[in-house]
This record gives C-alpha cells, sequence and structure tokens, in this order.
C-alpha cells in the first residue's frame, strides 16, 4: 500500500524532524518506570514487518502516560502511533476499551488530528492496529487476557474509506 500524502504530511512535520542520533518523537522515548501495561502486534495485513510495542502506566481508571516502540515500521504506522498516543494519553481506560476500532466513525477524532480533507487507506488501517494494541496494553494493566486481534480489512460492501470528510 502506497503512503497517502496526509501520512507524509504528518510524518514530515511531526516525526522525522524529531529523529536523530541520540534523539526520538516523544511519543516514542521510553517511559519513566515500568510499564503497567504492554502489548504488541504485527500492524499490517498479510503480516507485513511493522511491529509495534505499546507500553502504558496507568491509575485510578486512567491512562497516565503510554509510549510506543516501532520495529521495521513505515511511516503511516509511525504516525499512527504518534496520533493515537496523544489520543489516549489521560483518557479514561474504559473509554478506550469501550472503542468499537471497526466502527469507522470512531476514527475520526484520530482522523481530525491528522489533519487531511481525506481519510487515506493507510491511515486508517494502521489507526486500527494502533487501538487495537492499546486496548490490549490497557486490559494487560487491567489483569485481563488480551482480546485476538480483528479482522482489519476493508469489506467489500462498504464505502470506501478514503472520502472526503465534510
Amino acid at each position: 500500500m502506497a503512503v497517502s500524502a496526509p501520512v507524509r504530511r504528518y510524518y514530515a512535520e511531526h516525526i522525522f524532524p524529531q529523529m536523530g542520533r541520540d534523539r526520538v518523537p516523544p511519543n516514542f522515548a521510553p517511559l519513566e518506570g515500568e510499564p503497567t501495561g504492554f502489548a504488541t502486534v504485527e500492524g499490517c495485513r498479510a503480516r507485513g514487518k511493522n511491529i509495534l510495542e505499546v507500553g502504558l502506566v496507568a491509575s485510578e481508571g486512567r491512562v497516565d502516560d503510554i509510549r510506543m516502540g516501532c520495529g521495521l515500521c513505515n511511516p503511516a504506522m509511525y504516525v499512527a502511533a504518534d496520533i493515537v498516543a496523544d489520543w489516549a494519553r489521560g483518557r479514561p481506560c474504559a473509554e478506550i476499551l469501550a472503542l468499537d476500532l471497526l466502527d469507522p466513525d470512531a476514527l475520526v477524532p484520530l482522523f481530525e488530528r491528522l489533519g487531511a480533507d481525506q481519510r487515506p487507506e493507510d491511515a486508517r488501517e494502521k489507526f486500527q492496529y494502533v487501538l487495537f494494541a492499546v486496548q490490549n496494553a490497557v486490559r494487560d494493566h487491567q489483569g485481563l487476557a488480551p482480546e485476538p486481534e480483528p479482522d482489519i480489512t476493508e469489506p467489500a460492501d462498504r464505502e470506501p474509506w478514503d472520502v472526503t470528510t465534510d
């Protein structure tokens, strides 16, 4: 899947300038202390190479801090992880777990943070994978078993995701 223009723009503005020798973007820096919840996901259809690690610290029912680690990630995964980390930080754990990551309306706040007038497919796919990993990290924090990975594919009976938003 090609990297969409909105993902390239966000990556160029928010991720790439913060990377370099001894520098990483804040959402990808190590947590201070041990995570209270942890999860991983192979974030590509057909088992691609994006391997995302999510570590979070939660207390009193909220995510206090969350950090991501990307192994072999493409720009779309970095962008989705950065946006979802900012979205999840401070949010109630119950709200995160209640989110239906397969519902297009659930992704609207993330697309808004992407700052595009479109909903590119590469961002949609990675948002869903990252949200899945964040939900499992919250479950881990709560001592619950992880959920199995949902089918994150584009159903043929639905409108395409790459549409202009009003």
